[in-house]
């Protein structure tokens, strides 16, 4: 568990740039006043349409390094044709062939394991 006293500080931060990332894993942290930062994770979104984005840049450490996507898509209404279309800049963008309303769960890891 950290504690930052309510200063909105990220539990960890990260000095430069790192060429060569190997065998770091941030998970399953807990925070009371800072920020959570993590190299998995999981997001939601919902939404009526053909595009659902999902960002990760709140809680990601590193930028721009999503390696491993898992998502799913669940609607009510009938079946569709989705794909996962992009993933830059830590956001997952998943997109269906006709417009509906869907749930779409992710979950993310930076490839550092």
């Amino acid at each position: 568990m950290f504690f930052g006293s309510g200063k909105g500080i990220d539990i960890i931060q990260i000095n430069g740039n790192f060429g060569n990332i190997d065998q770091v894993v941030i998970n399953r942290n807990n925070a009371r006043g800072m920020n959570l930062k993590a190299t998995v994770a999981r997001g939601f979104t919902q939404g009526n349409g053909t595009l659902w984005s999902v960002d990760f840049n709140r809680v990601l450490l590193f930028p721009n390094r999503i390696k491993h996507v898992q998502y799913s898509l669940s609607t009510s209404e009938s079946f569709l044709n989705h794909v996962l279309r992009n993933v830059s800049g830590n956001r997952v963008l998943v997109e269906s062939n006709v417009a509906m309303p869907a749930d779409v769960y992710v979950t993310i890891d930076q490839g550092l394991n």
